[in-house]
């Protein structure tokens, strides 16, 4: 019975030691699981706004290359109406007749279709109608029509309006479909009809040019650029009837009988396009962005007739990937390993942690200061989840790297630099107030993630190993703008659903460094060209960091510049690349960046096949003497 009575007594201590351990872990796990919670959720606001942001870059693109395509296309089309009635044979005309400058003339205009292949026809019409010569183009060549086949185009409304121009202007006509003997042309033939009047030194009417262009040639450009656009791009004409539809069925409804056009189909938001010049706007299809084209520049001293009917085209893309979300995530896990490998460790360490601390309790149960021991373990445990709140976020800002690369130790040198350089600074004046010890420990954790923003950049820039263009690098700038706006975007979404003090705080300080690290002292440098005290102070620390491990450090593309050149490369950039003031503490501590540098070194990247292999190519681009880094 005594025994039965000690074996039951074991049985309800082991009993209540488990209870005891289940709840030290789940007072844990919880706060753990809304850590790595908030880390997703971080990591889809960077996501889906970096690549939001990349989607509208390449939507605007499309649209600037869609405008300056029908500009450079008509504009060509004009130049060579002003080289035809300019043309020394066309003067002999002028002067002397048909008979003696007919053969010359049908000459220009075979040599002009061939060459341009560009024209339907291209006519000299006499002031009474009739066609004096006619080139027609067909199976890829331009042909001289017999004079038998020459018609008379007097009631022709393009030579009428033509004929009636009393000044140097032209005449354009709509971009409609061919009409031959009053029935629409099958295959439909897209054209647009250039003509000017011809009239001797003494101001007599002496007959028109007319080249009918092959708009088609316009629309099919049109129709390749918007294949590279996300979505669905289109071209309408001022009065909102498609010219150009990923659904042929629809163009053309001002001719043909369907009548279709999307101001009918989407009366509201072609109400919203008509009353800007260009914009954005939400939609249930996604969002649709607009911009007006006008294909003659200063088309009112150009162009004689009134009704411009190819002026105020309008591009609209319908961006059907904007409603992104989870999805992209997902696509994106490889970038999320490090969360996902943290969390389960996470919940292992807890539990043994857990089980140990229930073991303690149970062994000070006697003790008197039961509470002082009860304290010291939770500053404990509110410890061991700060360790494991930073090491989260220092594992996101490695996202970044997976795409760019860069040398295994860079971050951890970089954010050691921005931590030395800031304690020196706290001696100075000008910045003890900014300097706390909070904000120098939230400054060494905003470090890493300066390149965020490079998730957004196509690997065909950010991976190039040769030179970038001046487009390219163009694009690779806007590196900065892509980390901040994804940043700013995790700000408000953080602060709306956490009560997390330090955390926005954190991310605005990666802001300021994402955005502005690029800036100079002297304002050359980018995204927005700010200059002295007008450039975040932990922007201006980063950069002085970023320069000297790029100076410092092997790459695959150049040596490690040794100690005397690195130092008098950043004293040279005092005053117009770095803030002098922060050279000056840089100067006092070079010999700890020295150890630091020494202490974290590594290997350059890998080369495979001759080819480098994950690397910046910015950093290619800009190494020399350390500018513009």
């Amino acid at each position: 019975m005594i025994f039965g009575n000690r074996v039951g007594d074991r049985d309800k201590r082991f009993s209540g030691f488990n209870r005891l351990v289940r709840a030290r872990f789940f007072a844990l796990f919880i706060p753990l699981t809304l850590l790595n919670i908030a880390a997703l959720m971080l990591a889809n606001s960077l996501f889906i706004n970096v690549e939001q942001a990349k989607q509208q870059a390449m939507v605007q693109a499309a649209i600037e290359v869609g405008t300056n395509l029908a500009q450079h296309d008509l504009a060509t089309v004009m130049s060579h109406l002003e080289f035809l009635t300019a043309s020394e044979h066309v003067e002999s005309f002028l002067d002397g007749g048909i008979d003696d400058s007919k053969a010359h003339i049908e000459r220009e205009f075979l040599n002009l279709a061939n060459t341009s292949q560009l024209y339907d026809q291209i006519r000299l019409i006499a002031p009474s109608g009739m066609e004096l010569v006619r080139v027609d183009f067909f199976d890829d060549q331009a042909v001289a029509v017999v004079p038998e086949l020459l018609q008379d185009k007097s009631k022709r409304y393009y030579f009428q309006e033509a004929a009636s121009i009393a000044s140097d202007k032209i005449y354009i006509s709509a971009l409609d479909l061919n009409v031959e003997n009053g029935v629409i042309e099958q295959p439909l033939k897209p054209m647009i009809r250039f003509a000017k009047p011809l009239r001797d030194k003494s101001g007599e009417f002496r007959g028109v040019i007319v080249l009918n262009y092959f708009a088609s040639l316009l629309l099919d450009k049109f129709r390749n650029q918007m294949m590279f656009a996300p979505g669905e791009g289109a071209l309408l004409n001022k009065e909102g009837y498609w010219l150009s539809n990923q659904d042929a069925s629809k163009e053309w409804g001002f001719m043909l009988d369907h009548k279709q056009n999307f101001g009918s189909e989407s009366p509201e938001l072609w109400q919203a396009i008509k009353r800007a010049e260009k914009g954005s706007v939400e939609s249930s299809d996604g969002l649709v962005t607009f911009a007006t084209v006008h294909p003659i520049k200063d088309i009112h001293k150009k162009v004689a007739n009134r009704d411009h009917f190819i002026d105020e085209w309008r591009i609209i893309i319908v961006n059907t990937y904007w409603g992104i979300g989870p999805a992209l995530v997902l696509s994106k896990m490889e970038f999320l390993y490090p969360a996902l490998i943290i969390y389960p460790i996470g919940l292992i360490l807890i539990w043994f942690w857990a089980r140990a601390s229930v073991g303690r309790k149970c062994a000070e149960q006697h003790l008197k200061n039961f509470n002082n021991t009860l304290k010291q373990k939770v500053a404990e445990r509110t410890r061991e989840l700060a360790v494991i709140k930073d090491v989260t976020i220092l594992s996101m800002a490695t996202l970044a790297e997976t795409r760019d690369n860069e040398t295994g130790q860079h971050l951890r040198r970089t954010q050691t630099y921005v931590k030395l350089l800031a304690q020196e600074l706290q001696k100075h004046p000008d910045f003890h107030d900014f300097m706390s010890d909070k904000n120098i420990e939230l400054l060494y954790k905003s470090a890493p993630l300066h390149d965020i923003g490079k998730v957004g950049i196509p690997d065909e820039i950010l991976l190039k190993p040769t030179k970038l263009t001046d487009f390219e690098f163009e694009i690779m700038k806007r590196h900065t703008t892509y980390g901040s706006n994804a940043i700013s975007s995790s700000i408000n979404t953080l602060t709306n659903e956490l009560a997390e003090n330090d955390g926005p705080t954190f991310l605005q300080f990666a802001q300021d460094i994402a955005h502005y690290h690029h800036e100079k002292w002297d304002g050359s440098g980018y995204p927005n060209g700010l200059s002295g005290d007008d450039i975040p102070v932990a922007a201006r620390i980063m950069a002085i960091a970023d320069v000297f491990d790029a100076l410092s450090c092997k790459r695959v593309y150049k040596e490690a510049f040794g100690r005397d050149k690195t130092e008098s490369i950043m004293f040279e950039g005092s005053g117009n690349h770095f803030d002098p003031r922060m050279i000056d503490a840089f100067s006092r501590i070079r010999e700890s960046f020295w150890e630091v540098k020494a202490l974290y070194e590594d290997e350059p990247p890998e080369i495979t096949n001759g080819c480098i292999e994950h690397f910046p190519a910015e950093y290619s681009q800009l190494i020399n003497m350390g500018q513009g880094i």
